[in-house]
């Protein structure tokens, strides 16, 4: 397993040198901005907050280079003096030059903070998006009145969820794999939602679909819902589809969910 590990991690870095990584965060930019186009002015100038932009922040730097004026806000932002702070350090430049290679790599609309506990004003931001990032909030609801209260009356929130009934949602498979293609020696294919015998390394809520979308209709109007990446249908046999029947096909392939929502008056 340590040799494993370590191999995801070469493979990791080869995607990010080759922009593999890059080529994934231009498409889920891609979806944002088709599915944001029905409700907003293309050429207006949007204040953007991107709520948990984590270590690599792509789509902070994505944002940025279209012209939004755009805050990020997660506690990794709190600088650091370390060898992994310099190694993302590394990676966040290479993912810079992937994405847009004349961007500034200036990072000094960051904060620092709980998002659970915005340090914003009210009605500070016309959109607020977050990738891959509510499957970890362990307090959606309080998010999401967070969320609720930073955003403009009309506002939009776009979220693109790494759901935790997907094959890679226990986050303890492939890393480097987007989608899942192939499950690691040793292991069971929802090992997650089956025997449980890989340790969850991330915090995770376990959240199913029906529960985010209950949950963001009670703050917003929600405008779209869809999977926009689907994975492990090839490895979903007769067998782990009946001992996972409750949760059903749709929901065991759907690798990232999408939920674009706004706010009413």
């Amino acid at each position: 397993m340590v040799i494993d590990k370590i191999q995801d991690y070469v493979r990791w870095g080869w995607h990010l040198c080759m922009g593999i990584r890059a080529k994934h965060e231009t498409w889920i930019a891609d979806l944002r901005r088709a599915d944001l186009a029905p409700y907003q002015h293309e050429h207006n100038s949007l204040r953007v907050l991107d709520l948990a932009n984590g270590q690599l922040r792509p789509q902070y730097k994505i944002l940025r280079a279209q012209g939004q004026r755009v805050y990020g806000i997660d506690m990794v932002n709190r600088p650091k003096r370390d060898w992994r702070e310099c190694a993302y350090k590394v990676a966040r430049r290479q993912y810079a030059r992937s994405l847009q290679p004349a961007f500034s790599y200036s990072d000094d609309t960051l904060v620092c903070g709980d998002v659970s506990a915005l340090p914003f004003p009210d009605k500070s931001f016309d959109l607020v998006t977050s990738v891959a990032a509510f499957e970890h909030f362990l307090d959606v609801p309080r998010v999401l009145e967070e969320t609720h209260r930073v955003v403009t009356l009309g506002g939009l929130i776009w979220v693109l969820v790494h759901l935790f009934s997907s094959p890679s949602g226990g986050h303890n498979v492939r890393l480097s794999q987007v989608p899942l293609r192939k499950i690691p020696r040793g292991v069971d294919p929802w090992d997650h939602l089956r025997r449980r015998r890989l340790p969850f390394n991330v915090p995770l809520n376990q959240w199913r679909k029906d529960q985010y979308l209950s949950e963001f209709s009670k703050h917003f109007e929600i405008l779209k819902r869809y999977c926009a990446m689907r994975e492990g249908e090839h490895i979903l046999t007769p067998q782990i589809e009946g001992e996972l029947a409750e949760y059903g096909r749709d929901e065991l392939t759907c690798g990232a969910y999408v939920i674009l929502a706004r706010k009413g008056s």
